[in-house]
């Protein structure tokens, strides 16, 4: 088991009443994978190569092949998933989302992501 976090936010979440929640199964890998889908290109100090999105990804000519794909290699190589069974990736109004459904050791799990470009703003500021 692992320390819940906020699905919003990404910090730990704390329920009323302090203390700490904690995550198992099938909700630890969502977490693990939102986790490292998270990660922006160079966010990391220790190493910059840390990281599947860049400030590019955001242009007018992005590739949305390469962003499932460098997607699909995150999801696929996060513990405890089996396959990916869904994947899909909109961009609209300077906003990522990726939704995907994936086989895991605990069943399959469903969720969407959402990325905006001011996010990278602030990383480079």
């Amino acid at each position: 088991m692992q320390l819940a976090l906020n699905k919003g936010t990404n910090d730990l979440f704390k329920p009323d009443g302090g203390g700490v929640t904690r995550v198992s199964d099938g909700r630890f890998i969502v977490q693990q994978v939102q986790s490292r889908l998270r990660v922006f290109i160079g966010e990391w100090i220790l190493d910059s190569s840390i990281g599947w999105l860049n400030a590019e990804d955001f242009d007018s000519n992005f590739s949305q092949f390469d962003i499932e794909d460098r997607a699909r290699t995150i999801i696929l190589t996060t513990q405890g998933v089996n396959n990916i069974v869904f994947i899909e990736s909109t961009y609209s109004n300077r906003v990522l989302t990726l939704t995907f459904e994936a086989e895991t050791i605990y069943g399959v799990v469903h969720t969407t992501i959402p990325w905006d470009n001011s996010d990278l703003v602030l990383l480079n500021n």
